[in-house]
């Protein structure tokens, strides 16, 4: 049975009841949708194709191509051991993403989750994404800095805190960390685009081109086009889109909260238009997609960043009070209680 209380303006605290369910926040939603990533990705490294021997070679071997020897060599290492061995270490990989997936998920063992997200990201990072590809030439319409390095920087910045801030992202992490993360990210893609690699006449054309493969036809249709339209404009779209990400990486350091907001949507904008014409949807049409790329975790990141209104973060907290004890707060609770301490997801022992 499930009992339910309501708080009295002389009591101060929020009273202990049988729930077990906390009602959902904007925190923890986002830590879902991390939590689903990871999922997802486990779920992906169980494909066929990544039983075969085809899979390192087209993936370790892409990560490894043009990485200096100190990145290359361990790549090539562990390459060599997944192609006498595809079974099992896939497996395994698997079932690691899997599981940190659903420690995020439940709420009791969130910590835990975050945790093992920190711990798995460095690995993934230097063995298959070679580190997102930019000591080899990548920018960011072909990956870089890698989607793994960008679900450990969620992972900080969505740890659970009783904390209050402007954004989720600014909770645990403090308003200046929280905006050098963003300037280093953003302001990273932004000098990739500079490079001369980057800015080659048919740069833009090639990226979008290679994406092509195996696609429906009016995804076909619309890459073909973009990439006839690009051919010998990579310069410009490159120069463009360098400038844009500036702008971006610098939006967060604005007093006006609409300059923030304004920065934001076009971070998200762009995060799409990399997804859909860089990334080909993380090439998910032939089987080999071993996540969804880095398109759709920039755009979640931007969202993490997104101004919170001081009544929704008041409202917010209280929820995540009464999340804490199961209660569910009433009216009077929002607005004549004092703030009871929260401890909003599982703890570490």
């Amino acid at each position: 049975m499930t009992s339910s209380a309501t708080l009295t303006p002389s009591s101060g605290q929020i009273p202990v009841t049988s729930d077990r369910a906390a009602p959902s926040t904007a925190r923890r939603r986002l830590q879902l949708v991390l939590a689903g990533l990871w999922v997802l990705d486990g779920v992906l490294k169980l494909q066929p194709f990544m039983f075969t021997k085809d899979f390192a070679p087209m993936t370790l071997g892409a990560a490894s191509n043009g990485a200096p020897f100190w990145l290359a060599d361990p790549i090539n290492w562990v390459q060599g051991i997944i192609v006498n061995h595809p079974v099992g270490p896939m497996v395994a990989f698997a079932l690691i993403e899997i599981a940190i997936g659903f420690a995020i998920a439940y709420r009791p063992t969130v910590r835990y989750g975050l945790l093992a997200c920190m711990v798995w990201v460095p690995f993934l990072w230097f063995f298959a994404e070679g580190l997102g590809g930019m000591t080899a030439q990548s920018g960011p319409l072909s990956g870089a800095p890698g989607a793994s390095i960008l679900y450990g920087t969620l992972a900080v910045l969505l740890w659970p805190t009783d904390r209050t801030g402007a954004s989720e992202a600014v909770r645990f992490v403090g308003t200046r960390a929280a905006q050098i993360v963003w300037l280093v990210l953003w302001g990273l893609l932004a000098v990739l685009s500079f490079l001369p690699h980057n800015t080659a006449a048919d740069s833009i054309s090639t990226t979008i081109s290679s994406n092509v493969s195996g696609t429906p036809l009016w995804y076909t249709w619309l890459l073909n086009h973009a990439a006839t339209w690009t051919a010998g404009r990579g310069a410009e779209v490159s120069i463009t889109l360098g400038v844009l990400l500036a702008l971006v990486a610098l939006s967060v350091l604005a007093e006006d909260r609409r300059v923030v907001r304004a920065g934001l949507v076009l971070a998200i904008v762009l995060s799409a238009l990399i997804w859909v014409f860089g990334e080909g949807l993380g090439m998910p049409f032939m089987g080999m997609a071993t996540d969804p790329d880095t398109g759709p975790v920039l755009a979640i990141i931007a969202i993490v960043f997104w101004p919170v209104a001081k009544q929704f973060t008041a409202a917010s907290n209280a929820e995540e009070a009464a999340g804490a004890t199961g209660a569910a707060p009433t009216a009077k609770t929002k607005s004549k209680s004092p703030a009871a301490p929260s401890a909003e997801e599982g703890s570490v022992a």
